[in-house]
């Protein structure tokens, strides 16, 4: 691509992690051309590698020589002109390979104990007081929610026979201080048969792997059969087609559990519920972000039990904060 910004995107293959990156760089290329390649990296030691790389990484020590040693990485020939990545582990790498190349270097999450300030951009969703810091309203996404929604379309009349309206569920499982019992997800179940049969609607299901086998199991016999018009059973038979399954539907529902998939269920621009059930609860800053979705009109928040009388309004589109997120970062970078 003529004169397109070169980007490393660090992946540490968590889905959670990459597709935020994989989010931003999808908006700043409606903007900015760009030739994205994706550099695996895999944190060798763990704890104990992110002890020494703090210290390693203030000292100004031999970066080549800390990379090699933390990380099992395999960057390409050509330098990049710019570094992204999400998640803590790939936070060291990150830095490292912007020193090695002196390059502009974007990061999305908490830093492990590192200063935003070695970031040319810090991406978080709650302010951190640094210079670089970019506050978020929405973590990025690489869900087009007019993508989706045809896609949604299609996948709908080919599939699905019944005229009634469709809900989703995005189970996600044990995360943000939330733990899932068996008759936890029982009870969801349980609960999405009675709003089925209550309101004449079919649900969508997706679970995936925090869901657990023995969870997805019990949620899997507590529905009826005829609440349900199409299911992914992760730990059966995972499909992915998650994304579909958002723009098929005509609201959406998430446990509260997984910020990035509450965040790619408001990208796709559809009316949505967060789902509140299981043992325990999100810390403060969570529990901070969930209200302020709320206050947005993103989301509205429900008990597990609770009554539900309809289809609850969306609010303004989530591709609006994403392009803006993305003309933010490229002017702080410099980048145009």
């Amino acid at each position: 691509m003529t004169n397109a910004l070169r980007v490393w995107l660090l992946s540490d293959g968590v889905p959670g992690h990459v597709n935020q990156a994989r989010g931003l760089l999808y908006w700043m290329a409606k903007q900015r051309g760009l030739d994205v390649e994706e550099v695996s990296v895999r944190l060798r030691a763990g704890t104990l590698s992110r002890q020494i790389l703090t210290v390693w990484i203030e000292r100004s020590m031999d970066h080549v020589r800390a990379l090699k040693w933390a990380y099992a990485i395999d960057y390409p020939v050509e330098p990049p002109d710019l570094i992204v990545s999400a998640g803590g582990n790939t936070a060291f790498a990150n830095v490292l390979l912007q020193r090695r190349f002196e390059v502009p270097n974007v990061f999305i999450g908490s830093g492990r104990r590192l200063s935003g300030k070695i970031f040319s951009a810090h991406l978080t969703l709650e302010p951190t007081g640094g210079s670089t810091n970019v506050v978020m309203t929405l973590s990025p996404s690489n869900i087009d929610a007019l993508a989706v929604a045809e896609a949604g379309r299609t996948w709908r009349q080919e599939t699905i026979s019944s005229n009634r309206p469709l809900f989703c569920m995005a189970c996600g499982g044990n995360g943000a201080g939330v733990r899932y019992r068996v008759r936890d997800w029982t009870r969801l179940g349980i609960w999405m048969s009675r709003i089925a049969s209550e309101l004449d609607i079919r649900w969508l299901v997706s679970t995936s792997r925090r869901t657990t086998s023995t969870g997805e199991s019990a949620l899997r016999a507590a529905i009826a059969d005829s609440a349900l018009a199409y299911a992914i059973w992760w730990h059966q038979r995972p499909e992915p087609i998650f994304q579909t399954l958002l723009g098929a539907a005509d609201c959406n529902f998430v446990t509260h559990d997984s910020m990035s998939m509450i965040n790619e269920c408001i990208s796709a621009e559809k009316p949505l519920v967060v789902v509140q059930g299981g043992r325990g609860g999100p810390d403060t800053r969570y529990t901070n972000v969930l209200n302020k979705f709320t206050q947005l009109g993103f989301c509205v928040r429900i008990q597990v039990d609770a009554g539900l009388e309809g289809v609850p309004e969306m609010s303004v589109p989530a591709r609006d904060y994403h392009n803006a997120l993305a003309e933010d970062v490229l002017r702080r970078l410099s980048i145009s």
